[in-house]
């Protein structure tokens, strides 16, 4: 995963004239008054890719002939994936239901679940290997004694610009709270994807960016004013929405429908001014907001209600600051790199 560029090594020095270089080596430095040479190696990540840690990859040869970080000791250094740097972040607002399109890399973390039947649903790249998406799609079209490990054959995942080939999905963890209180899925695919311009995870939020009227950004493939699924990626600017209105709302409308979970793990998002709205299909998306204090971009929810289609007022999200615990142990249980 990570490259290696070699800055000064003493590996070949003794097979090696003083005056001579070679492609891949330089000569043996000079030697000075006063002062000695140090042998290091410095370790760095391909493009897409940063150093896990604080340490900077380097190492030096120690009186054993071995290379030694001075934070990391012998262990070699782990290129984990860069998250939240899109090439092209989002400027403008445009819109789900029959608006404008997402440009090339403004949200590379958003991917396309074809369940089967191939109904379209949204998923969230958040590792080079894991994604977060609900667990409603993933039991899509499937009885509810399906067992996820049946699911996830049926199950394909398309990341990137078009022309890009289905990932297949190796497993599927629900949330230990679906679906009564927590709609969250957990899907690792068979392989690591390559990451660039157009594939690249979201960071998962480490502090509350759900205040009222906080704006989000949120992306999808779902339904749009016609109530066909779009072929084209699209997304729209959302506020974050007082939890109380929210709540009072939907218990107004009665037990009518399909309704949303609303309890501490979750929270509501309004219409634009434009009643730009989420529609079917949309769910699993991140509510991404970009953090001005590192210009990095969050992952603070994950759509789980897709349903309101600028007919109701809110849609309901998944709160990942309440699930950040779970997110991380899953990973690592599993062996993933991930900086999450």
């Amino acid at each position: 995963m990570g490259m290696a560029a070699l800055l000064i090594t003493s590996l070949a020095w003794a097979a090696l004239d003083p005056a001579a270089a070679t492609p891949s080596s330089c000569a043996k430095p000079v030697e000075i008054k006063h002062g000695h040479v140090e042998h290091l190696i410095r370790y760095r990540c391909d493009p897409y890719y940063q150093l896990r840690g604080s340490a900077d990859g380097t190492y030096k040869c120690d009186e054993n002939d071995t290379w030694v970080n001075p934070e990391a000791g012998k262990e070699l250094p782990v290129c984990e994936p860069v998250c939240g740097k899109p090439a092209h972040p989002a400027t403008q607002m445009q819109r789900i239901i029959g608006g404008l399109l997402a440009g090339k890399g403004s949200f590379p973390w958003q991917g396309r679940l074809v369940t089967r039947h191939n109904l379209t649903a949204g998923a969230t790249l958040i590792s080079d290997q894991w994604l977060l998406t609900t667990g409603r799609n993933v039991y899509m079209n499937h009885s509810e004694d399906a067992e996820p490990a049946e699911i996830a054959p049926t199950l394909r995942l398309f990341l990137g610009g078009k022309g890009q080939p289905a990932w297949r999905v190796e497993r599927i963890v629900l949330h230990p709270g679906y679906p009564a209180a927590v709609d969250l899925a957990l899907l690792k695919l068979q392989e690591k994807v390559p990451l660039g311009e157009e594939v690249m995870p979201i960071c998962l939020a480490r502090k509350d960016y759900l205040q009222p009227g906080r704006v989000g950004y949120i992306t999808g493939w779902g339904r749009g004013a016609t109530f066909a699924f779009s072929e084209l990626l699209k997304y729209v600017m959302l506020p974050v929405a007082e939890g109380e209105k929210c709540r009072a709302y939907y218990a107004a409308r009665g037990p009518h429908g399909v309704l949303p979970i609303l309890n501490e793990h979750t929270f509501c998002v309004g219409m634009s001014e434009l009643r730009e709205d989420t529609c079917y299909g949309d769910a699993g998306g991140a509510f991404a907001v970009q953090d001005p204090e590192d210009d990095t971009w969050y992952a603070a929810g994950i759509l789980s209600h897709d349903r309101t289609c600028s007919a109701s007022k809110y849609g309901v999200y998944v709160s990942l600051e309440h699930v950040r615990d779970w997110v991380q142990q899953t990973l690592a249980g599993d062996g993933a790199d991930s900086q999450q």
